[in-house]
């Protein structure tokens, strides 16, 4: 067991890998002539600048303590291998602060990168892309100490012992990553991973390409691991079962975010927030008895390019706050009406009257017609800000108002959600 795991466990408050704030963007256009593009509706120069982005990862934070695995999991294109690759430093930081062992990684000079590098490696989803097919599968797992100056014999010798290690055979140093099966060279990325001995291991959907009996072998494997040499886990998959079985507290990231947080049992038992519900729900159950699955789940996960105002998630979610007196149907009419004021792009031709006529086929509210008939008159007077400010009493907190994670819970179960937690129903998974 590293030093670092050892003070970490004298210090259990001290966190040993600490996220602040971290946001992850990448432009969508990344040349100069790329992101300038032609508009002809513009006054003087018709051009304008594109510097939108991809918000892959947009504002996480957590801590994971020394000894813990912490599982995060979502749908594919949530953020959750790009918030691995940042913590790791395979890509850098938009914003925020990524600490570990109290010291702030984004500031290191070449001799603390060096020192991070032997204390986090990462594990890749792809254990056949992830090695030199050129290279002896007894040099890829030395490569780490070679890079941390260790001698030719200590090395080879290190690496004989970690392939015994992780079940395989201390002959195979000759052999070379096409001659073993998917779950041995998964067997062989692990083997990479702890040669310099780290404290923390990032593994990013490590099993999410193996049969199931070899899944067991790696995530049992895994865990021996834990066991023995006191690792950390940051654990990223999108398989729930995988999580509950490796994880001792679990974060739900949804298009960037993290939508709740909390002990594994805790989250799989009380789910506080419509995603992580929706998510347990869409799990087959083995019991023949019990009907199919009925996912409340429906449409595609937004693009982080232009993720939704408020809570990201309330395009799809089956829980949406509706403002009082509104229908589903009618709301959705009045929030087409509001995006149309907020591009500025509203058909206001005709008296307040005729204009509302056009936009809204249901009864609306007697105070919410008569902000819309507001909103009308001040747009038609170019007054857009005043037109929003009419609508604002009316809009659901769903989407127009970003929630942050609240304790709902114990101490460290945490939900990002309008919804009150007296609110919610019982759940059964």
């Amino acid at each position: 067991m590293s030093s670092t795991v050892e003070r970490r466990r004298e210090d259990a408050d001290q966190a040993l890998l600490s996220v602040e704030g971290l946001k992850t963007h990448f432009p969508v256009n990344t040349g100069v002539l790329d992101s300038i593009k032609f508009d002809r509706s513009r006054d003087g120069l018709p051009f304008t600048v594109d510097d939108s982005s991809v918000k892959a990862v947009d504002g996480v934070n957590f801590d994971l303590h020394a000894g813990e695995t912490l599982g995060v999991v979502g749908e594919s294109g949530c953020g959750k291998s790009t918030l691995a690759r940042t913590v790791v430093g395979l890509e850098d930081p938009t914003d925020g602060i990524i600490r570990f062992d109290g010291r702030d990684v984004t500031e290191f000079d070449k001799e603390d990168e060096r020192w991070f590098r032997e204390n986090v490696q990462m594990v890749f989803q792809d254990p056949m892309s992830s090695l030199n097919p050129r290279r002896k599968v007894g040099e890829i797992i030395a490569d780490p100490l070679e890079a941390a100056g260790r001698p030719k014999e200590e090395r080879e010798s290190r690496a004989m012992e970690l392939l015994e290690q992780v079940g395989l055979e201390s002959d195979y140093y000759g052999r070379y990553p096409h001659e073993f099966s998917g779950g041995q060279r998964q067997r062989i990325n692990l083997a990479r991973a702890l040669s310099i001995n780290p404290d923390l291991v990032i593994a990013d959907e490590p099993v999410s390409g193996l049969d199931m009996s070899v899944q067991a072998q790696i995530l049992s494997l895994m865990n021996d691991l834990q066991d023995e040499y006191g690792l950390t886990y940051l654990f990223i998959t999108h398989d729930l079962g995988v999580i509950r079985n490796m994880a001792d507290r679990v974060a739900v990231m949804y298009v960037g975010d993290f939508v709740e947080t909390g002990p594994t049992e805790q989250l799989f038992t009380e789910p506080h927030h419509p995603y992580t519900r929706s998510l347990l729900d869409a799990v087959p159950n083995p019991n023949p008895d019990t009907t199919g699955v009925v996912a409340e789940l429906k449409g595609d996960v937004p693009s982080p390019t232009n993720p939704p105002s408020g809570c990201k998630f309330h395009t799809r979610c089956p829980a949406f706050v509706l403002p009082d007196g509104f229908t589903e149907e009618g709301y959705a009419e009045f929030a087409e009406f509001r995006d149309d004021v907020v591009a500025r792009d509203l058909d206001a031709d005709g008296s307040p009257e005729v204009v509302v006529e056009s936009y809204f086929d249901r009864n609306l509210p007697g105070d919410a017609r008569r902000a819309v008939l507001n909103a009308v008159e001040a747009a038609q007077k170019g007054e857009w800000n005043g037109a929003l400010e009419s609508l604002e009493a009316h809009e659901s907190p769903c989407d127009s108002v970003k929630p942050e994670l609240e304790q709902i819970s114990g101490p460290t179960h945490h939900s990002a959600c309008h919804l009150p937690a007296d609110e919610r129903e019982a759940f059964e998974w």
